[in-house]
């Protein structure tokens, strides 16, 4: 038998794999996750995966996973499913009425916090020496998604899910953790749009 060739993947793994030498995700955990997803969106699991679950998912590293990128393309893809079918099931459940309130809601929520100052929106970390985001990268992120809403941007969940800032000190950071659940908010309602 001959071994699998570095990188390919073999014929039960849903991904390329990295090479022996190289860290990628464990590929249980990534099979069980989308496996749940899959079992949600067929209406087949009492507790359906959501899509807040899909892109707070965090795999472990393991030598010769599967390759970070392709599985991260296939989380995306399986949240804008979830967003999809969980509109449908709202939908089927509330209404187009409420359906539109809860959008409201969202965007009010989105908006109070792009309607801040730049270098304002988000809260400082609480330790002077501490890093954190860039306050003025996530500014410009901000601005784009305040374009988006006003209909004169075109910034989708994508941009937003891929963002990546550079690290700051002091007045010049904004704590990471909550831009995170800020962003977390604004994937879902750009989803909840598209």
């Amino acid at each position: 038998m001959c071994p699998r060739p570095s990188g390919a993947p073999s014929p039960a793994d849903r991904f390329p794999r990295c090479a022996e030498h190289e860290w990628g995700y464990d590929p249980v955990p990534v099979e069980q996750l989308l496996d749940a997803v899959a079992a949600t969106l067929r209406g087949a699991r009492e507790q359906p995966v959501t899509g807040a679950q899909v892109r707070a998912a965090a795999f472990d590293r393991a030598r010769g996973g599967y390759r970070p990128r392709a599985v991260d393309e296939a989380l995306d893809a399986a949240e804008d499913a979830l967003a999809a079918a969980e509109r449908e099931r709202f939908l089927a459940a509330h209404g187009a009425e409420a359906w539109q309130r809860h959008l409201e809601e969202l965007a009010a929520a989105v908006r109070g916090r792009l309607e801040r100052p730049r270098t304002r929106r988000f809260r400082r970390p609480s330790r002077s020496r501490a890093t954190g985001y860039s306050a003025a990268h996530v500014d410009v992120l901000c601005e784009r998604v305040a374009a988006r809403l006003e209909g004169s941007g075109e910034v989708g969940a994508q941009a937003v899910r891929r963002a990546v800032f550079p690290a700051a000190r002091g007045e010049r950071c904004y704590e990471e953790q909550q831009v995170d659940a800020f962003l977390d908010r604004v994937v879902q309602l750009l989803l909840a749009l598209e």
